[in-house]
């Protein structure tokens, strides 16, 4: 039978992860944005060797669900991490390696190709009539950069960017299968401990329905005062 009270004594238990939960997203999603902020300026270069490499890691990352890159990372980065330090006389125990440290270099990878299309769509919405006009009163590159198409860049990315993050935090769900307990890993952990899988996950999707309506809001009301500036 469906208790009401259990789902309240599950969400205060769930709500307790939130916090690494949402960090663990926002570092990702920083760490994705600049890795696709790269991957977009070396495109940009056209080097043909260069850009096809670029184009079949893209491929790839599109192409592979997120939980076999996460159990790819989870064996290989340990190896990787081993055979760098080995170069320099360091040693390294592979098991020593934090899982959550895994959970983020993987999901910046795979996310770093979404984040570069979201920037990529964002240059091509500038206004270069506006950066024309900002020569034309003196203004220097680096006044133009920062005064007219960084704010402009990021109000255009801004949502995006944002949707971005809320993939990521659902995304997280996976981190359990490297022993990171995030909002989903604590239900199932609640739902274990008290034999009420039903009532804790549905104090998971509480908990996902809030988190997910309390940024979307921001955010609108964020991107609304940014455009206003540019009205």
């Amino acid at each position: 039978m469906f208790d009401i009270v259990t789902v309240f004594e599950s969400l205060i238990e769930i709500v307790k992860v939130v916090p690494k939960t949402l960090f663990l997203a926002l570092v990702i999603l920083i760490l994705s944005f600049i890795l696709g902020a790269m991957l977009t300026y070396i495109q940009s270069l056209n080097i043909p060797v260069v850009k096809q490499i670029i184009a079949v890691l893209q491929s790839f990352l599109r192409g592979t669900p997120n939980v076999v890159l996460l159990y790819l990372v989870y064996y290989s980065l340990p190896l990787v991490v081993t055979s760098f330090l080995s170069l320099f006389g360091v040693g390294f125990d592979p098991a020593s390696l934090n899982s959550a440290a895994v959970v983020i270099v993987t999901f910046s990878i795979c996310y770093s190709v979404f984040q570069s299309e979201i920037i990529r769509g964002a240059l091509h919405s500038l206004d270069k009539d506006q950066i024309e006009a900002a020569q034309s009163l003196g203004y220097s590159t680096s006044q133009t950069l920062r005064k007219v198409i960084i704010p402009q860049v990021m109000t255009e990315a801004l949502p995006d960017t944002m949707n971005a993050f809320l993939i990521i935090i659902k995304a997280l769900s996976l981190a359990f299968l490297v022993t990171v307990v995030d909002i989903f890993a604590q239900a199932r952990l609640v739902g274990a401990q008290t034999f009420s899988y039903l009532e804790a996950f549905v104090a998971a999707a509480l908990v996902y329905w809030v988190i997910c309506g309390a940024l979307t809001y921001v955010v609108n009301k964020l991107e609304n005062r940014m455009r206003r500036g540019y009205v």
